[in-house]
């Protein structure tokens, strides 16, 4: 993917589609978003490091009394878990420890694969910072407070849909598990604490990221809120991260090799949407998408939510839910929504977001998955991933309409 964008940029410019001065401007343009991602990548490589994901993962695992808890533990731990740290770069981290855990109990991995897979794409619908394409809104809709407006709308349907897969993951993959319980005896007896006491002095020397990235997503949640109770001025959410990041980098140990673990191939993917989505712009290509989807102005609320989230759960299933986003908002703000219509925004964000859990095609995340367990020798085929996901997609989607068609 990060080829195909890279190279239908260049195509872009070269071929006079888009001329270099506006591609650059278009790249300039997209610094803040490409700035909350690499902070955002940085943490995820540090904490991976750190061997903090592994940990909870091996931490929730001990808290299976049988193998038909494993599945509802690990949904619930990993979709929290993802409305904090990005979810493509969560999943990196999360599959191989997913695959040993399995084998270590003797179970079978596709089941809880597939279980990671769908919590990642439902916990990170709730937050700003949760996935790409929730980036892309917070930063280019022009909403205010994006932190406190994302759970303003998603904290009731997104918790609903979390404690809908806690019980749909064990009702089709727990209650399927083999029973083995001395494994998860030896499981549970290997399982460390949440915090390990003492030697936390030079816990933190090693991995100061314990301590920052932490801090760092305390800080950026409580001045959004405080700005939204006190009506004052929005630090944006992609500095607070930034420099974060920069005092990690002060501060971590082996920062050269720290940089080189960051993905820049996603960083390259966005760079090159970027100037692929302002050549479709430039070249009217938006303007004629307009007026083939009937999507209603924010003059008719309740029709154009609807239509914005039957389009985005339909449009990633095409072009993976990044793009579809990218190609939205300028379609979106041609229509006339701003600022002032931030549930359709949250709309976009969050059914395109839960339409990752229609086919492996519709988010990144699950490309990711299918790759990593690839290497582990797992396979997840097309067709077994849409008979376990469609029914929850379904639910989840058909919950976020009707909270957001209430709420509104």
């Amino acid at each position: 993917m990060p080829t195909i964008f890279v190279a239908g940029a260049l195509v872009t410019v070269v071929s006079g589609v888009l001329p270099l001065g506006p591609a650059e401007t278009a790249l300039s343009g997209s610094l803040p978003v490409l700035a909350f991602l690499f902070a955002l990548f940085l943490f995820a490589a540090a904490l991976e490091r750190a061997g903090a994901l592994d940990h909870l993962a091996r931490w929730l695992s001990g808290h299976a009394r049988s193998p038909q808890d494993l599945p509802s533990l690990l949904f619930l731990g990993f979709g929290l878990a993802s409305a904090f740290v990005l979810n493509d770069a969560l999943v990196v981290i999360g599959v191989p420890a997913i695959v040993s855990i399995a084998r270590r109990s003797r179970v079978p991995p596709l089941p809880l694969l597939l279980t990671v897979a769908f919590a990642v794409t439902i916990g990170s619908a709730l937050t700003p910072f949760g996935n790409p394409q929730n980036l892309l809104v917070s930063v280019d809709s022009g909403i205010r407070s994006p932190v406190v407006t994302f759970l303003r709308y998603l904290l009731l349907p997104i918790g609903i849909d979390l404690a809908v897969g806690v019980w749909y993951v064990r009702r089709v993959f727990g209650l399927r598990m083999p029973p083995r319980p001395e494994e998860f005896a030896a499981l549970r007896a290997a399982a460390p604490p949440l915090l390990p006491s003492g030697g936390w002095s030079d816990r933190l020397v090693r991995s100061p990221v314990l301590a920052i990235f932490p801090g760092t997503m305390l800080v950026l949640l409580t001045l959004d809120l405080t700005a939204a109770a006190v009506h004052g001025p929005v630090v944006p959410a992609w500095e607070l991260a930034l420099a974060g990041a920069v005092v990690l980098l002060l501060l971590a140990p082996g920062r050269a090799a720290l940089v080189r673990a960051v993905d820049w191939e996603i960083l390259l993917l966005f760079g090159g949407l970027f100037v692929v989505v302002a050549g479709a712009l430039d070249g009217g290509v938006i303007g004629a998408v307009t007026s083939l989807l009937p999507i209603p102005g924010p003059g008719r609320p309740i029709p154009g939510l609807l239509a914005i989230a039957a389009t985005s759960s339909a449009g990633p299933q095409l072009v993976s839910n990044v793009p579809w986003v990218a190609l939205q908002l300028p379609l979106l703000a041609r229509l006339g929504y701003g600022p002032g219509t931030p549930v359709a925004w949250i709309t976009l964000a969050s059914a395109s977001t839960l339409a990752g859990n229609i086919t492996l095609l519709g988010a990144a995340s699950n490309l990711i998955v299918v790759e990593l367990a690839r290497k582990e020798g797992v396979t997840i085929s097309l067709t077994t991933f849409a008979r376990y996901a469609l029914p929850l997609a379904a639910l989840t989607i058909g919950i976020l309409i009707a909270c957001v068609v209430v709420g509104l």
